[in-house]
C-alpha cells in the first residue's frame, strides 16, 4: 500500500471539488498514474477541460491532461486555437521516471509523449536509485564473472547446467516435465536469443509452438478467444484471472513488441526485461504456454539489449525461472499484484460445468498502463539470486570437485567412474564416507587408510571453495 500523502488544507482539492482538479492535483503531487488518469479523465467534460485551457493556455499539468483525454474519449478537444503554444514539455519527467524514445509528438497541446512505451501499452516505473544499482551490478558482476580467466575451464559446463536447469524449471513452475524433444527444442530457442530477433507475431507464434508440452495446442497467431485461469474452488469464485478481451489483443500486444524492440530510452535493462515478461504473461496472448513464453522473453529482453555477455556465441544468461521456482511464492504476489484488480473489471457469470460468460467493465488499457515497480523489484531478485546461486556457486562447486578429482586420480590408481561416485558420496555426505557405501564393489581394493586420504582430499577441495564464496 502506498504511503499516505499529506498536504497542506489549501493545497489539496476542496469539498465538491470537480474531477478534473483532482486530475490536476494527481498529476502535481502523486505521481503518474495513467491507467487510473485515463480512467478518471472520461468523467471530465469536453467544455469544462476547454475553459481550463483557456483560463490557462501554457500550464503543464492541463496539457498533459488534455493529451489523455482525447486519448480516452477517442475524440479531439474543439480549442478556439490550433495550439496551445509554448515550449514542448515532456509527458514524463526524465528526473523522475524511467523513459523511452519520443514516441508521439503532439503539436496541438505541445506535449511529447516519451513513456517506456507507446501510449498503447505502457507501464511506468518511477526511478528507483537503489534498484538501479543493484541491477547493474548483478550485469557487471555478469561480466566479470565470464571474462575472468579462472573460470575458463568451467564456464562451458556451469552455463550449459544454467540452460538446462531454465528450461526444467520453467516448466515446473507450471508443474509440466517436457518431453525430451519438447526440452531440446526450448533449449534450441533460448540459443537462438544470440540473434536478437526483435519481438513479432510470427516469432512469438513460432516460440509458443516450442514451449508447449502437446502438438494440438499449437497456434497460428494471437488468440481469438477469451481465456482465464481457473485455480480450485466453485463457479466464479474459480476464476482467478481473466485476461483482456480477443478483440483488443492485437492492439495490446502491438503496443508491447513496440515497447520491447524499442532500443532508445533510459531504462535499465532488468526493469526492461520485467516489463516485457510480465506484461505479456498479463496480456495473455495465446490460449497455452503463456507463462513458460513470459519467462524466455525475460532472456530475450536482456539478450536484445545488449545486457548479456557471450560464451562461445551464446548470451550468458541468469537462469531466473530457478530462482522463481525457489521463490514461488514471491512470483505468485507479483503476478496477483496485478490480477486480483484487473479480474475485478470483470463480471462473471457461471453457467454450468466450465462454462461461463465474462462482461468487461473497463478500457482495456487497464492491461496496458500499469505500475511496474514489483515486477522490476522480483526480476531484479531472482537476478541476484540467480547469478549467486547458479553461477558463481556452481562455478566454485566444479573448480572444487576438478581440482578434488585431479588429486584423487594422480595418487590412486582409480577408473573415472569410482573417482566420480568417491566424491559425490563424500561431498553430500558432509565430507565422510557414507557408512552404508563402504562395501560398495568400487571400494573393494581400498584400505581403510586410503578411504581416509580421500574423505581429505575432497573436505580439503571443498573447504577451500567454501572460503572462497565468503
Amino acid at each position: 500500500m502506498p504511503e499516505p500523502l499529506a498536504v497542506p488544507r489549501h493545497v489539496a482539492p476542496a469539498a465538491g471539488a470537480l474531477v478534473l482538479d483532482h486530475v490536476l492535483f494527481a498529476l502535481k503531487h502523486e505521481g503518474t498514474r495513467l491507467d487510473i488518469l485515463h480512467e478518471a479523465l472520461k468523467r471530465v467534460p469536453a467544455e469544462e477541460l476547454v475553459r481550463a485551457l483557456t483560463a490557462q493556455r501554457l500550464g503543464a499539468y492541463l496539457r498533459r491532461a488534455a493529451f489523455i483525454w482525447e486519448k480516452a474519449n477517442g475524440q479531439a478537444l474543439l480549442l478556439p486555437w490550433d495550439s496551445t503554444g509554448g515550449n514542448y514539455i515532456e509527458f514524463f519527467e526524465p528526473g523522475r521516471y524511467y523513459t523511452g524514445p519520443q514516441w508521439e509528438r503532439s503539436r496541438k497541446y505541445r506535449v511529447n509523449f516519451n513513456g517506456i512505451g507507446p501510449y498503447e501499452f505502457c507501464p511506468v516505473v518511477a526511478r528507483n536509485a537503489a534498484l538501479e544499482q543493484r541491477g547493474q551490478a548483478v550485469l557487471e558482476r555478469l561480466r566479470t564473472w565470464v571474462s575472468d580467466p579462472q573460470n575458463l575451464v568451467v564456464l562451458d559446463r556451469v552455463m550449459n547446467r544454467a540452460y538446462l536447469s531454465e528450461t526444467r524449471d520453467s516448466f515446473a513452475i507450471e508443474s509440466e516435465t517436457p518431453a525430451p524433444d519438447k526440452e531440446r527444442a526450448f533449449l534450441q530457442a533460448m540459443e537462438q536469443l544470440r540473434d536478437q530477433r526483435p519481438l513479432s507475431e510470427d516469432y512469438l507464434v513460432d516460440l509458443q509452438n516450442l514451449v508447449i508440452t502437446s502438438a494440438i495446442k499449437e497456434e497460428y497467431s494471437f488468440r481469438n478467444e477469451q481465456n482465464w485461469l481457473q485455480r480450485g474452488g466453485h463457479g466464479v469464485l474459480a476464476v482467478r484471472y481473466v485476461p483482456p478481451p480477443p478483440a483488443r489483443v492485437g492492439e495490446l500486444m502491438d503496443g508491447l513488441m513496440r515497447m520491447a524492440n524499442a532500443r532508445a530510452g533510459d531504462v535499465p535493462p532488468l526493469v526492461k526485461a520485467a516489463l516485457v515478461s510480465f506484461g505479456f504473461v498479463f496480456v495473455h496472448p495465446f490460449m497455452d504456454g503463456n507463462g513458460r513464453l513470459s519467462r524466455l522473453l525475460a532472456h530475450h529482453s536482456l539478450s536484445f539489449h545488449g545486457a548479456l555477455p557471450t560464451v562461445n556465441g551464446n548470451p550468458a544468461i541468469l537462469p531466473l525461472s530457478v530462482a522463481m521456482k525457489r521463490n514461488e511464492a514471491g512470483y505468485l504476489a507479483t503476478l496477483e499484484s496485478f490480477s486480483r484488480p484487473a479480474r475485478q473489471l470483470w463480471d462473471v457469470t457461471y453457467i454450468a460445468d466450465n462454462e461461463f460468460t465474462f462482461d468487461f467493465r473497463s478500457s482495456p488499457l487497464a492491461y496496458a498502463l500499469w505500475n511496474g515497480k514489483t515486477a522490476a523489484d522480483f526480476v531484479t531478485r531472482c537476478a541476484e539470486q540467480a547469478l549467486e546461486q547458479s553461477l558463481v556457486d556452481e562455478t566454485a562447486f566444479l573448480q572444487a570437485y576438478d581440482q578434488a578429482y585431479e588429486q584423487i586420480d594422480r595418487e590412486f590408481d582409480l577408473a573415472n567412474r569410482t573417482i566420480n561416485l568417491l566424491i559425490q558420496w563424500i561431498h553430500q555426505n558432509s565430507d565422510r564416507m557414507p557408512e552404508r557405501r563402504r562395501n560398495a564393489p568400487e571400494l573393494l581394493l581400498l584400505k581403510t587408510e586410503q578411504i581416509g586420504r580421500i574423505e581429505a582430499i575432497v573436505a580439503n577441495c571443498f573447504s577451500r571453495d567454501d572460503k572462497a564464496r565468503n
